[in-house]
């Protein structure tokens, strides 16, 4: 997941995402969404940095910051991801006072590496940093590896995320923000992204079902199945197929029937996100990447069927 500035995660388009772990094509085993951070153990601190290679870190952050050559950012790069997660309160640090976008980007895409599940409980402080490029990131970060220790922390970014875009619908990476709360919120156990993530769902799908999908993981229960249902009853596609994707991910058994009659679609699109949300509501599956037309028909009758 990689959110800077007003740029939420680049991914694949879902019709190509079957390289993706979430996304799979028919047969491909999968795991479960969650299970990555099931069993992890939370750090309670960053590992020190040595003193004898304090100074390196220091000068390795700066190449990486003012790389005037690609052999300088590679090097810079591969020094900072060989040194761990021992370099990561200096890398926000910078994140915080960097202006220039491309060297924000390299530092995002070093602290990706270096950073992981078990780090979420040191990410949390920083959702409510002073600067905006390093709430997002921290947001986005931890709601790939959901924590429930982090909800409040999350409610709290997505609550100030809401009150700015209020003051200044046109902030610079305002709704980047509000979408990396929302995101983490949900993958907490939080409902109070969801309008969030529902309006994302009708027209970035394409760009952010993956992640959208992995936090939905956090809070597939009634009160979701509930708002996801009351999109799929608009009389409009974009919305249909939005909640069907959505109850995919957060569906109970209670959303079975009105999903099932989705299966009869003659929208290839409702049929498809119909059978996916079958998938994922009865089996926990993921959901099929890419289903020809005749296939979709002979797998909706199978749901009916079965559902």
């Amino acid at each position: 997941m990689k959110l800077l500035v007003a740029a939420a995660l680049a991914l694949a388009p879902l019709a190509a995402a079957a390289q993706d772990p979430l996304f799979r094509q028919k047969g491909d085993a999968a795991p479960r969404a969650g299970e990555a951070t099931k069993d992890v153990v939370r750090a309670s601190e960053w590992p020190a940095i040595p003193a004898d290679k304090a100074a390196t870190v220091k000068t390795d952050i700066e190449r990486l910051r003012k790389a005037g050559t690609p052999e300088m950012a590679e090097q810079a790069d591969a020094a900072l991801v060989a040194a761990g997660a021992m370099v990561a309160p200096g890398l926000i640090a910078a994140m915080g006072k960097e202006r220039n976008v491309e060297a924000r980007l390299r530092i995002e895409a070093v602290l990706d590496r270096v950073t992981g599940a078990e780090h979420t409980r040191l990410l949390a402080p920083y959702f409510a940093d002073k600067s905006r490029d390093v709430r997002t990131w921290a947001l986005a970060r931890c709601a790939a590896f959901p924590d429930r220790e982090l909800a409040k922390g999350a409610q709290d970014a997505l609550g100030k995320a809401r009150a700015a875009l209020a003051k200044d619908e046109k902030l610079e990476g305002g709704e980047a923000e509000l979408y990396a709360a929302a995101l983490c919120a949900t993958a907490a156990g939080s409902h109070e992204g969801l309008d969030v993530l529902g309006r994302t769902a009708v027209t970035e799908w394409g760009k952010k079902g993956v992640e959208i999908r992995a936090a939905l993981a956090g809070v597939r229960d009634g009160e979701s199945t509930k708002f996801a249902l009351d999109m799929l009853a608009k009389d409009d596609r974009k919305q249909k197929v939005a909640a069907l994707h959505l109850l995919a991910g957060c569906g109970t058994q209670d959303a079975l029937a009105a999903v099932k009659r989705e299966l009869d679609s003659t929208d290839n699109s409702i049929r498809i996100a119909a059978i996916n949300a079958m998938r994922g509501i009865v089996d926990g599956d993921l959901p099929i990447a890419n289903l020809p037309v005749f296939e979709a028909i002979e797998l909706a009758k199978k749901w009916k069927e079965r559902g």
